[in-house]
């Protein structure tokens, strides 16, 4: 009986700490945003602004799938492990705070969150902001898992697969018709979704591409480079694949704010459509002896 109760209690103490965590970002997004300090303070009503809403629990969920790749074991020891999983779980917490800050200066640097989503309330950019938060929450997710409990290794894998995923953006506007800014301008839903499915894909390439053994460090992040440089070479194949097939026609000039929509519903899902299927070839291919030793 103690120990079931010894059980409970764990589990009770780390359901804090990760509440605790929920209430810690309240504060950190005054020191990432300080023009909302007075907005960050006051009660929060969903219902009063949607965008708000979005772009918030983008960032909790984000934190909800960071925090579901730490473990405690309780065989090395119950002081190590719960100093390991505090530990961890406060250094993925602020990599994952700073991915934002940073991914949000140079994809969004020309919107403010204040004006944005306080005052226009611009879905365009809480939903381009919700998909980010989603994105950078997986990736870390991954780099967590291999890691492998290394902070050097953590480190390393952080910076370069966040500098993978800040390049993979700026590729948006040679694959996509559309132009951001002028359409984050006029809140277009067509280019939040256009560029949701975009960013999704790039960040499952990249995860899909740490799938490998990574005895040798180097060896593994020029595996890693070799297979996004891959995927990037057989995504417009499925891209054309997938306008051969079902006979889509793309090159008609955009003419109204209504086709635009449309065009970026298109644009989305095929871009997530064409990236999951080349996670398969770059993750799910496996290779042993193919020639016979004689």
């Amino acid at each position: 009986m103690n120990e079931i109760f010894d059980k409970l209690l764990i589990r009770v103490l780390f359901t804090v700490f990760i509440c605790l965590s929920l209430i810690l970002y309240k504060y950190a997004h005054i020191f990432f945003y300080p023009s909302t300090k007075k907005q960050a303070l006051k009660k929060f009503f969903p219902s009063e602004n949607e965008v708000d809403t979005l772009h918030i629990f983008g960032r909790l969920i984000g934190i909800a799938l960071i925090y579901s790749s730490l473990e405690f074991n309780e065989y090395i020891g119950v002081f190590i492990s719960s100093f390991h999983f505090f530990v961890w779980g406060i250094l993925s917490f602020c990599l994952y705070l700073i991915s934002i800050w940073m991914l949000d200066s140079i994809i969004l640097y020309n919107f403010e969150y204040k004006d944005e989503v306080l005052k226009k309330k611009n879905y365009s950019y809480g939903v381009i902001s919700f998909a980010l938060s989603i994105c950078l929450a997986l990736i870390l997710r991954t780099v967590i898992k291999e890691s492998e409990s290394s902070l050097v290794i953590l480190f390393i894998l952080w910076f370069f697969s966040l500098t993978l995923f800040g390049l993979s953006n700026k590729l948006y506007k040679y694959v996509s018709k559309l132009n951001f800014n002028s359409l984050m301008i006029q809140k277009s839903m067509g280019l939040s979704i256009s560029y949701s499915g975009f960013i999704l894909g790039a960040a499952i390439i990249i995860i899909s591409s740490f799938d490998h053994d990574h005895t040798n460090l180097i060896n593994y992040l020029v595996q890693i480079l070799l297979k996004i440089i891959l995927g990037a070479f057989i995504f417009p194949i499925f891209k054309f694949g997938i306008n051969y097939a079902f006979k889509i026609q793309v090159d008609k000039e955009i003419k109204d704010h209504s086709e635009y929509d449309g065009y970026g519903i298109y644009e989305g899902c095929s871009f997530l459509m064409a990236a999951i299927l080349c996670s398969v070839i770059v993750e799910q291919i496996h290779f042993g002896t193919i020639y016979p030793f004689f």
